[in-house]
């Protein structure tokens, strides 16, 4: 599992486009978001899914924080 912090995070329609975009990468096998942390919680399988789905998280106007 890893953390994201997600600044652009604001509401529950946030966490539901992240939760979508992020289960159309391949290896992304979980998806939890928190509005009031403004963090997101997926579980990855592999590195190249990793970089992937921080492309598609920015692609969707939600950066990953590093």
């Amino acid at each position: 599992m890893i953390t994201f912090h997600i600044p652009n995070i604001s509401c529950h329609h946030c966490i539901m486009t992240i939760r979508r975009e992020g289960s159309r990468v391949d290896g992304v096998e979980f998806v939890s978001g928190d509005v009031a942390t403004r963090t997101v919680v997926f579980k990855v399988a592999g590195e190249q899914a990793l970089r992937q789905l921080k492309a598609t998280l920015a692609e969707a106007g939600y950066p990953v924080q590093e």
